[in-house]
This record gives structure tokens, sequence and C-alpha cells, in this order.
């Protein structure tokens, strides 16, 4: 009998090791971690193991490693893989040089005409997905970027919906993408700078996950706004999770926060940051609703230059309606609303 379960046991771990891939669907592995990659074009490669990647469009001989691809999607794994898509090279017209949307950020408006006229599909400025998942494979999109003001159109709407593998643009991230109902996912997105918000978790919207990917919150294609937070939570009784090695870069203001004074404002709404790097300077990691019981679960969180109390992890506030100020009562580390304890936050 101990016999039989030792040999089931060992099948159901045989079985949960094929079912993590070393490479995302559609990928074909071309190298391992160390050695040196070549691809003929510019291609949109993936990097990491057991269904946790990063992703950069590169071109001729590259090497396999963290230093490469700028993070590390599953630390856990030292054996990770480099991949690119089965058929074509994941990548469109807009995408394939960065410079490509420098040379049209002078004018808000050519970036917007140019990035929205080459999107094909689904993936494209504007667009609103439901119920289905749409890969981009590394196309760059996106509308325009006035200020930070409140108001202005999503780039993406999400309804039930996952998005993979797009770049939105630096001057043209709008309010970013907008998760409005059901469970949606936003996996390996990269902001190349945020102009409202990056993304937010709206109306009846119940989970929203950012896996991966990456947001430089810096304003610097956007000189009438001011960076402010990276992912918004308005809608009650709803999750935001952040994981899967995303990393924010030359940061300012927060990366997550319950909405301080939303109309009909309450909660609770939760956030789970896990495996998140902070790369650059940054006033805060979450921010909870104390009185309206919002809870901010955070694990494994690296941060540049961290020292306790710089910044500041885990602040709990008073919400209150619109109209009115939400005011702070300060850190907390190991309570009701903030779970998190001073081990889970490491510098580098």
């Amino acid at each position: 009998m101990f016999k039989k379960i030792m040999i089931t046991a060992a099948l159901i771990g045989v079985s949960a090791s094929v079912m993590a891939a070393n490479r995302p669907s559609g990928y074909t592995t071309i190298c391992k971690i160390g050695a040196t990659c070549s691809v003929s074009q510019a291609t949109n490669v993936a990097f990491g193991a057991d269904d946790k990647f990063v992703y950069k469009v590169l071109s001729g001989s590259f090497s396999c490693s963290v230093a490469t691809f700028g993070s590390d999607p599953n630390p856990a794994k030292s054996v990770k893989e480099c991949s690119i898509p089965s058929s074509g090279t994941g990548v469109s017209s807009t995408s394939s040089s960065k410079s490509s949307v420098a040379a049209t950020s002078s004018s808000k408006s050519s970036v917007a005409s140019s990035v929205s006229s080459t999107a094909s599909g689904e993936c494209k400025a504007g667009a609103v997905i439901e119920n289905k998942t749409v890969d981009c494979g590394g196309k760059t999109i996106g509308l325009t970027c006035p200020g930070d003001a409140e108001g202005q159109p999503p780039v993406i709407t999400l309804k039930n919906a996952t998005i993979k593998n797009v770049r939105i643009a630096g001057s043209g991230g709008a309010d970013g993408i907008h998760c409005t109902s059901g469970s949606c996912r936003a996996e390996n997105v990269v902001w190349e700078d945020i102009c409202e918000d990056a993304a937010s978790l709206v109306s009846s919207g119940t989970k929203f996950t950012i896996s991966g990917g990456s947001a430089y919150n810096n304003t610097s294609n956007s000189p009438g706004s001011k960076p402010d937070k990276i992912f918004q939570h308005n809608s009650k009784n709803s999750t935001y999770e952040i994981t899967g090695g995303f990393t924010a870069k030359g940061v300012n203001g927060k990366l997550w926060r319950s909405c301080g004074n939303c109309s009909s404002n309450g909660g609770p709404r939760y956030v789970v940051i896990n495996n998140v790097t902070i790369d650059g300077t940054i006033g805060s990691i979450a921010g909870v609703n104390r009185n309206f019981g919002d809870k901010a679960t955070i694990r494994n969180l690296k941060i540049k230059g961290y020292k306790s109390g710089s910044p500041k992890v885990c602040e709990e506030f008073q919400g209150v309606q619109k109209g009115s100020e939400s005011s702070k009562y300060g850190e907390y580390w190991n309570t009701a609303y903030c779970d998190v304890s001073k081990s889970d936050v490491t510098a580098f």
C-alpha cells in the first residue's frame, strides 16, 4: 500500500512538471540559459521557466540570461529557456524598434495615428476585448496623453478577458488598460511611460491580474502630467494581483492604491503583490482604506535602495466620498489591513 502511495505521488509530481511549460504556448525553444542565441530579424523573445516569462524584442545574437532581459521571471528555477514564436517573429512593424515610436513622439497625435493605423485584428488602441485571450505578439499601441486629468479613455478595455505581449506607447498611454467585468489578465505588458494610470480595476470587475511585464512611470513623454499611482483600484469587493516578476521602473508616486475618494466609495478591496521589483524611486507601494476593510498582502518584494521607512511599503488611510480628501494614518506592518512583514521586503 505504501509503495502504491509513493508511486502515485511520483506520478502526480511528473504530471505537474509536464503541465508547467518552459516556453509560452505557440513558442519554440532556441537555447537555454547561459547560451548564445541568434535570431535573423527583430523577434519577440520569451525568457523563463514553469509558465513564468519576461519578453524582449531582440535581433541578431544575444545571451540567454537575466542580464539581457532585465529581470528574473522565476528565481526558483535555475534552468530557463529562450524561445520565439513558432510562426513569424511575433513583432509588428511598430515594435521592431523603440526608435520608431520615439521618432513620432514630438507630436502626440502623430503617435496615436501611426500606432493605431498599423494595429490589426483585436490588438489595437481603443479595442474592447470580451471573453477571450488576445496575444499581441509584441505590438505597440497607444492613444494620446494630454496630461494626468481624470476621464481619459482607456487604451484597451477588458471584459472577462486577457491581453498579452503588448507595449503601450510612451506618449499614448491615456488611461491605460481597464478591467470592467469578470476576471481580467494583463500578461507581459510593457508601459513605455504612464499617462494617467497604467491600469484600473473599475465597475464590476472582480479580479485583475498583472503578470510579468514592466511600467516606466516618469511622464517624460507627457510634460503636462505628474507621476502618481501605477495601478488604480476602484471596483469594490474585488482583487488586484500584481505578480510574475512585474517591474516598476523610474517610478514615482504609488504602485497600487485603493480609491480614497470615489463616488459611492466603499469596500473591501484586496491586493496581492508577490514577486515584484521596484527599480527606481517610489513614494509608497500600497495604500489601503482601513475603514472599508481593504487588505494588502505583500510577499517577495524587491526595492532598489530600500531602507526601513523609505519608501513606505503599506500605508493605511481613511477612505471618504467624492468631494473630500482621504486622510492617512501612516505605515503599518502585520495588521488586518497590511499583511506584510519586514522580512517580505529586500533591498538591491
